[in-house]
């Protein structure tokens, strides 16, 4: 038995008060970062986003996609710098956006065509047709918007199918990192890196150890004063799978630089001119290092941390932190102020090579693979 019109709409009222609470809690915890990292936040985006198009009401596909474009724009102002949370977003609406000029192309060109030709038909060759050739005429038109009626996509169903296809390929992200980081470390080389808290380096060195069974050293910067204790955490876990590694002062990059193989970096987002922020204080200068002594170096990066925004005012994106871990507690009289940043932007001229899950790119290759997955009306989300 159907429920009555005043139940179902208190049900839907509760569920939009349900989902509202989330998206507040969830803005909470962006505001406090307390999420760990992109990846925690793609998918904690893509969870939230799933339930949010499940109790949307809308009637046409267009409030649908201003509906998400608010959500996306709501998590943005919350935290500017959490680039996944836009990304992955941007992600669904290209989905949708592609599914709607699909049933545009497939419609309104036979719509258009038949209206336009049908009087012309008719005026000219009215005379000329049979009665039973009227009423077959008549009966395929019938037959063609019924078959249209029915093929008709439904966008909600089409939108949480790409937010499903779009957690697999997070998921599984390391997996296609992983294949080509075999075939390029060698043995015996020594590889450097200054990004310790980066879960995607980490996993590409192991599995390059695991796979290969190849013996190379790596240099991990101690990242002073935000990320020493992950630096330390970082070679310990390289030591227990038999990787030598040595944890070195961020002042001996140079000094140490000519024996380094290579230099593989994290990145927390890219850019689409080829530039990259980290996670890390202190990348940019090592990769200008590297660029000196033409060491190549490699950042290794999941598709979703690809970013369709142009980094024109790279302060803006750049974090910093309390001048605490850099000093230690002054008196006020003699108070001294200092900048500790805790992110850093490489420019893209300073990096040689992407791995992405997808295969590998040069940095001016960036900006095709980004509008591959996003659609440039969507870059802006504010109206």
């Amino acid at each position: 038995m159907p429920l009555p019109s005043s139940a179902q709409s208190s049900i839907a009222t509760a569920n939009s008060s349900d989902i509202n609470v989330t998206i507040e809690h969830f803005i909470a915890r962006l505001k406090r970062r307390q999420i760990d990292g992109p990846y925690a936040m793609a998918l904690e985006t893509l969870q939230l986003l799933k339930r949010f198009i499940s109790q949307a009401r809308w009637s046409h596909v267009s409030e649908l996609i201003e509906q998400i474009r608010q959500l996306a724009n709501r998590l943005e102002k919350a935290q500017p710098t959490a680039f996944a949370c836009g990304n992955v977003i941007r992600r669904i609406l290209a989905v949708v956006r592609e599914e709607e000029e699909e049933e545009l192309r497939s419609n309104s060109p036979q719509a258009t065509s038949s209206s336009v030709a049908e009087p012309m038909i008719s005026s000219m060759f009215n005379l000329l047709q049979k009665p039973e050739d009227k009423q077959q005429k008549q009966q395929q038109q019938k037959q063609q918007k019924q078959r249209s009626t029915k093929n008709r996509t439904d966008f909600r169903q089409v939108a949480i199918q790409g937010i499903k296809d779009l957690i697999d390929e997070i998921t599984n992200i390391d997996d296609g990192i992983q294949q080509i980081a075999i075939d390029l470390i060698h043995d015996h080389e020594i590889l450097l890196t200054p990004t310790p808290e980066s879960k995607t380096v980490l996993k590409f060195l192991l599995k390059t150890r695991e796979r290969s069974n190849r013996r190379f050293t790596v240099l991990v910067t101690e990242g002073f004063p935000n990320n020493t204790a992950k630096a330390h955490e970082f070679a310990k876990k390289l030591a227990q799978h038999n990787i030598e590694t040595i944890v070195i002062p961020d002042s001996a990059v140079f000094a140490l630089m000519s024996r380094v193989g290579k230099v593989i970096i994290g990145t927390k987002a890219v850019f689409i001119n080829g530039g990259s922020i980290s996670s890390t204080s202190g990348v940019s200068a090592v990769c200008e290092c590297a660029h000196e002594f033409k060491t190549p170096v490699f950042a290794v990066a999941g598709l979703y941390k690809f970013s369709p925004l142009y980094p024109f005012d790279v302060e803006k994106f750049v974090e910093f932190g309390g001048s605490q871990k850099v000093l230690p507690q002054m008196d006020p009289e003699h108070r001294l102020d200092t900048i500790n940043s805790i992110t850093d932007y490489v420019p893209p001229e300073n990096i040689d090579i992407y791995i992405t899950n997808v295969g590998g790119f040069a940095p001016s290759f960036i900006y095709r693979i980004a509008w591959d997955n996003y659609k440039q009306i969507d870059v802006q989300l504010e109206m």
